[in-house]
């Protein structure tokens, strides 16, 4: 499968339908493969309050039996911190999860493992939140700190206040995006300075530990997504969740949650055959 780095909706629907099938028949012929999956946009609708969030109906179901079929390892790859999806899913058995992006591993177990940040990196986050928490907080902004990040959202300011409240968000944090290490990325309502991995290294660290033939897919719907989509490149499937679709490197685009139940029924019935 070629990567698309053009618009997926160029693709004919027949092409778009071919590839899904061929993908999933490699599913269904393999014993191992490996399903990655962002959370809040694509297993999950968004929420002005993250922790009010709830997976779209059908989908834990789902996941939990492909789970118990024993022949896809399930990756969680998200934003929020690790320890913070589980009460999420709340599945019979914990899956992997990458968190805050890829800087934090956590496994089935329990074992938490972190990126280690440099000390410019350090100073830089240090600088930012109390840069932050001396300025008051206005139209509705709400702050983020991640031990390797903060994040600005604006997701709920009024249409209104929306410029005002994204320049008020980048005046803030571009003063820090120069150190060495650190990054600043747009997401789906905000803007985030971040030290660490990101989503591309989390699949990086996926592959090599998978067999050079098994079927491998990375559904995601955010910006922060495209580094993996990039990253498995034509290795595997990248599906791009969204209801409204954007550009994006992945070969194909799903509108949740019907399209993502369809697709996850289809991969059951792939691994049970």
């Amino acid at each position: 499968m070629a990567t698309m780095m053009e618009p997926v909706m160029l693709e004919t629907k027949s092409s778009v339908k071919l590839k899904k099938e061929q993908f999933l028949q490699a599913v269904a012929d393999s014993r191992e493969s490996a399903l990655l999956l962002d959370f809040d946009g694509t297993l999950a609708p968004f929420r002005i309050d993250p922790m009010q969030v709830r997976l779209w109906a059908g989908v834990r179901g789902l996941l939990q039996q492909i789970q118990d079929e024993s022949r896809t390892r399930i990756v969680i790859v998200t934003g929020r911190p690790a320890l913070d999806i589980e009460p999420l899913l709340a599945l019979r058995e914990p899956f992997e999860i990458f968190g805050v992006h890829g800087a934090e591993r956590l496994y089935p177990s329990g074992r938490l493992e972190q990126d280690e940040l440099l000390p410019q990196q350090r100073q830089a986050l240090v600088g930012a939140r109390n840069t932050i928490r001396s300025t008051p907080m206005k139209l509705g902004v709400r702050v983020e700190e991640k031990w390797n990040a903060i994040a600005m959202h604006w997701r709920g300011v009024s249409a209104r206040s929306l410029y005002a409240a994204q320049k008020l968000c980048l005046e803030l944090l571009n003063p820090f995006a120069d150190v060495p290490g650190m990054q600043l990325l747009r997401f789906d309502g905000g803007l985030e300075l971040r030290a660490g991995r990101n989503k591309g290294d989390a699949v990086l660290q996926v592959l090599a530990e998978l067999q050079s033939d098994s079927p491998i897919a990375y559904l995601g719907d955010d910006a922060t997504d495209e580094d993996a989509f990039q990253t498995l490149g034509d290795r595997g499937l990248g599906v791009l969740v969204r209801r409204q679709w954007a550009p994006s490197a992945a070969h194909l685009w799903l509108r949740p949650p019907a399209d993502l139940l369809i697709f996850l029924a289809a991969w059951l019935d792939a691994v049970q055959q």
